[in-house]
């Protein structure tokens, strides 16, 4: 496994879980991208079902196509469908001389809110018919990047969750809407989509679990690795089989069923 494990690294986040109760180290799983075939996509499946692990889909609906669905179905109860945007397409146009750097978004405040909000309802319709009860109603924005206007109006659509990226601000940025985030992504994507290695993807997770324990970071928020299974060339698909293998087996870690997981927790305000 040279090059596609850091022993040391996985040494400090094993000292930070020790530091847990058992089973209080909560982590999920999201996975980005999927609706095209791919053997990428089967061997995520597999490695899944495998593990038995929860594994939250962010499907593209403009991007479902027939077989990938029926592996969908085909798949362990513990893969979920979360809909990512609508057809993965950035609206947010190129930079002018002179201008800010622009960010590509789908969900973002180039078109008007009801434009997008349409588009968002078409897909999260497609993914109900496509995965009845498996497709829960948490929405995934493509680059992780929303409009206020838009996350503001999910609820009324009947969005329970939202998932970006980064450690979140607040439990629910809109009432009824829980947002639960991922907070290590081990792509590059300024650099050729490279991986970025065992070493500095342990060295986030760590970063993420401490902060909870000490207060910097909300601590009911689990600890969420990121994957993109088109993406991910074999030293990151090693890497990959090998934290979650030692995860899983881990006193510490709790991977929560995304059913529980992506919902309001009662008492909350709008739950």
């Amino acid at each position: 496994m040279s090059g596609a494990w850091d022993e040391a690294a996985w040494g400090a986040l094993a000292d930070e879980l020790a530091r847990w109760g058992q089973g209080r180290a909560s982590f999920w799983w999201r996975d980005d991208d999927a609706g095209r075939p791919a053997r990428a996509f089967d061997r995520l499946l597999a490695l899944a079902a495998d593990l038995e692990l929860s594994l939250g889909l962010a499907v593209v609906p403009a991007w479902l196509e027939p077989d990938v669905a029926e592996a969908i179905r085909a798949a362990p109860g513990g893969v979920a469908v979360l809909q990512h945007g609508f057809a993965h397409a950035n609206h947010e146009g190129e930079v002018q001389p002179g201008e800010r750097k622009v960010h590509p978004a789908e969900c973002g405040t180039a078109r008007p809110a009801p434009v997008v909000l349409e588009e968002v309802a078409a897909g999260g319709a497609s993914l109900k018919a496509a995965f009845g009860d498996r497709a829960l109603p948490a929405f995934v924005p493509p680059w992780n990047r929303i409009a206020d206007a838009v996350s503001a109006s999910l609820p009324r659509l009947g969005y329970r969750a939202l998932s970006a990226f980064g450690p979140r601000s607040a439990a629910q940025p809109v009432p009824g809407l829980l947002q639960v985030n991922c907070h290590a992504d081990p792509v590059v994507w300024r650099e050729g989509k490279r991986f970025a290695g065992a070493g500095a993807t342990l060295e986030r997770l760590r970063t993420h679990l401490a902060a909870r324990r000490e207060g910097h970071a909300d601590p009911a928020e689990p600890t969420g690795l990121l994957t993109h299974h088109r993406d991910m060339d074999p030293a990151f698909w090693a890497f990959l089989e090998e934290l979650l293998r030692r995860l899983r087996g881990h006193p510490a870690v709790a991977f929560p069923q995304l059913r529980s997981l992506l919902s309001p927790r009662p008492g909350q305000p709008g739950a």
